[in-house]
C-alpha cells in the first residue's frame, strides 16, 4: 500500500510553478494530518506493507521529483491512501487521486478526512478517480478495507458492505455505510502516532512539525540534526462551538458520531513523548489543550514527566483562559528554550471575542502574559483580521491590545499574529451563518474545490473578502484592505515580535 500526502496546489501546477523565479506559489500545506501515522502503523500490525511520501516534501528536497514516475516505479502497489483532511487540500487531494489512478490503474484510491468525511457523496459521485472513502475515525474499518482490497481478484472490487464508515459505489450508485466505529480511549492508548518509518526522508520531515519559536535558529539547527518537533495526540473530538472552527464539538458528532471529547491517558501520551525525546526529538506540540482535559489530567502528565525525567519543549494552544496553577508547573517541567503557550484572543474587542467562541478578557489574558514573561515562558498570540464582528472600529481594540503586550513583553520571546481566516466547513459560521450576521458563498465541495484552484499562488488579494466563503451581511462595515494595512501599519517599531498580514491564503 502506499500513501500520499497531497499540496494544496494540483500535481502539475506544483511542478511547474515551484521550479519557476516568476510565480510565487501559495503555501502547500505540508503538515501530514496527526492520525495518519496511527493509521499506518495500525495497517502494519496487520502485516501491510506501507510506503509513504509528502509530495510538496520531496519536491522541495528535489525539484525534479515526478509524482507520477514514482507512482509508476510501485508497480506492486494494490491500495493508495490520500489524506483529504484540511478544506485547503481539496484540490490538491482529487489531483493527487487522479494522478494516482492514472499511474496504476488496478490500485484501489482511499481517502480519508475531515473533509473527505463531510463530502463523501459529492466526491464520488464526480470524481472516478476515488474509489473509497472512509468516513470519521478509521483505525477500524481501513485495515478490513485494505486487507479485502488486497485478497480481491485484480480490478474486481471487494464485498465491503459490512465495512463501517465505509463510503463507495456499487452498480453506479453511491453507497454509504453507517457509522459504527467511533474511537474510545482505550483505542487511541494502543495507537502508535510516534513511529514515522514508512515515510519516505522521514528525518526531514520533523522540521514541518517544530512550532517555532526561533525560526532562524531552527534552521541552523537543520545543518546538524533535524529531529526537531512532532505532534502528539491528547484527544480527539472538542466541548466547544467555536465560529470559525470546522472540527467543533457539533462537526465531529456530524462527521464521527462523536459527542465530546475522548482522551487518550496522560500515561499514554507521556510515553509517547518519552519514545520521541529518546529519538532526539527536542519539542512535542500537544494536539488537544491539555488544561481543557482537567485538573486530574494535566498534574498526572505534568507529574509523569517529572518522574520520569523528561526534559523536553512543550507546544500547547490554550483554548480558553488556564489557570495560574497549570502555567506554573508548565513552567517547571518543560524545556523553555523550545516551549511555547499559545493565546487566540482573536481581537482587542471582549464582544467580537465572546461572539467566536473565546469567553476570557482582556484583564485575564494580560494577567497571564505577564507571569509568562517573568517565567520566560515563550508566547505565541493570535489574533483574526476577518472573523464575525471585527472591522475598522474593534481593530482599533485590536491593535491597541497588541501593543500593549509589545510594551510589557520582551521582543525575542513574543509572536503575535493575525490573518484572514476562510470558512471551515461544518463549521457553526458555515452551519448557521444568521447567527453570525454574515452571508455564506461556500457549501458544496465544488466551492471549496474551486476556492483552492483559483488560490493555488500568492495574490495580494488574499487582504480582502475575496475567497473568504463568507461577507459581513452589512458589506458597508468594514474594508478589509485597508484593515490589513492599517495592522501591518501598527507594528512600526515591533516588526521583531509583531508579523504582517500573510501575502496568501
Amino acid at each position: 500500500m502506499l500513501y500520499v500526502h497531497p499540496a494544496k496546489q494540483d500535481v502539475d501546477t506544483y511542478a511547474q510553478h515551484h521550479t519557476s523565479r516568476d510565480v510565487e506559489m501559495g503555501r502547500p500545506y505540508g503538515l501530514i494530518p496527526m492520525g495518519v501515522p496511527a493509521l499506518v502503523n495500525v495497517l502494519r500490525a496487520h502485516g501491510i506493507a506501507v510506503r509513504g511520501i509528502s509530495f510538496p516534501m520531496e519536491h522541495k528536497l528535489s525539484r525534479e521529483f515526478d509524482l507520477r514516475r514514482w507512482l509508476r516505479t510501485q508497480g506492486q502497489a494494490r491500495v493508495v491512501l490520500i489524506d483529504l483532511h484540511w478544506y485547503e487540500h481539496c484540490y490538491g487531494a482529487i489531483s493527487a487521486a487522479n494522478v494516482a489512478k492514472e499511474a496504476l490503474p488496478n490500485a484501489w484510491v482511499v481517502l480519508g478526512g475531515l473533509s473527505a468525511s463531510g463530502f463523501a457523496r459529492e466526491i464520488l459521485e464526480r470524481f472516478a478517480s476515488v474509489d473509497f472513502i472512509v468516513r470519521g475515525d478509521a483505525e477500524g474499518p481501513l485495515p478490513a478495507l485494505v486487507q479485502r482490497c488486497l485478497a480481491a481478484p485484480a480490478s474486481e472490487q471487494p464485498d465491503v458492505t459490512d465495512i463501517d464508515n465505509l463510503s463507495y459505489r456499487a452498480g453506479g450508485e453511491v453507497m454509504e455505510n453507517p457509522i459504527g466505529y467511533c474511537a474510545a480511549t482505550e483505542d487511541l492508548d494502543g495507537l502508535d502516532y510516534a513511529d514515522l518509518s514508512f515515510l519516505d526522508h522521514s528525518r526531514e520531515y520533523f522540521v514541518h512539525e517544530y512550532l517555532v519559536t526561533d525560526l532562524p535558529k531552527a534552521r541552523a539547527a537543520l545543518e546538524t540534526d533535524p529531529f526537531l518537533g512532532r505532534w502528539v495526540a491528547t484527544a480527539r473530538g472538542c466541548k466547544y462551538e467555536c465560529s470559525y472552527c470546522g472540527g467543533c464539538k457539533s462537526a465531529h458528532r456530524v462527521l464521527a458520531g462523536r459527542d465530546g471529547i475522548v482522551p487518550r491517558s496522560p500515561e499514554a501520551v507521556v510515553d509517547e513523548i518519552e519514545r520521541l525525546a529518546d529519538a532526539g526529538v527536542i519539542q512535542v506540540s500537544l494536539s488537544y489543550d491539555i488544561a481543557e482535559l482537567g485538573d486530574d489530567y494535566w498534574r498526572t502528565f505534568f507529574s509523569l514527566m517529572r518522574k520520569r525525567g523528561i526534559k523536553i519543549g512543550l507546544y500547547n494552544e490554550c483554548f480558553q483562559m488556564p489557570s495560574l496553577r497549570f502555567v506554573r508547573s508548565f513552567a517547571r517541567v518543560a524545556d523553555l528554550e523550545h516551549s511555547c503557550l499559545a493565546f487566540s484572543p482573536l481581537s482587542g474587542s471582549e464582544r467580537v471575542r465572546r461572539l467566536n467562541g473565546k469567553i476570557f478578557t482582556n484583564a485575564e489574558l494580560l494577567n497571564i502574559l505577564d507571569y509568562l514573561s517573568m517565567s520566560d515562558v515563550f508566547s505565541l498570540i493570535y489574533f483574526s483580521l476577518n472573523l464575525p464582528g471585527e472591522n475598522d472600529e474593534t481593530l482599533t481594540e485590536s491593535i491597541e491590545l497588541a501593543q500593549q503586550m509589545c510594551e510589557t513583553y520582551p521582543a525575542s520571546r513574543l509572536r503575535i499574529l493575525s490573518s484572514c481566516h476562510t470558512l471551515d466547513p461544518l463549521s457553526p459560521m458555515a452551519v448557521h451563518p444568521e447567527k453570525f450576521a454574515i452571508d455564506v458563498g461556500m457549501r458544496t465541495f465544488d466551492d471549496w474545490y474551486t476556492y483552492c484552484r483559483d488560490t493555488q499562488l500568492r495574490d495580494p488579494a488574499a487582504r480582502t473578502e475575496a475567497h473568504r466563503g463568507f461577507v459581513p451581511s452589512d458589506a458597508g462595515t468594514r474594508e478589509l484592505e485597508k484593515m490589513a494595512d492599517r495592522w501591518d501599519a501598527a507594528r512600526a517599531g515591533h516588526e521583531e515580535s509583531w508579523w504582517p498580514i500573510p501575502p496568501g491564503w
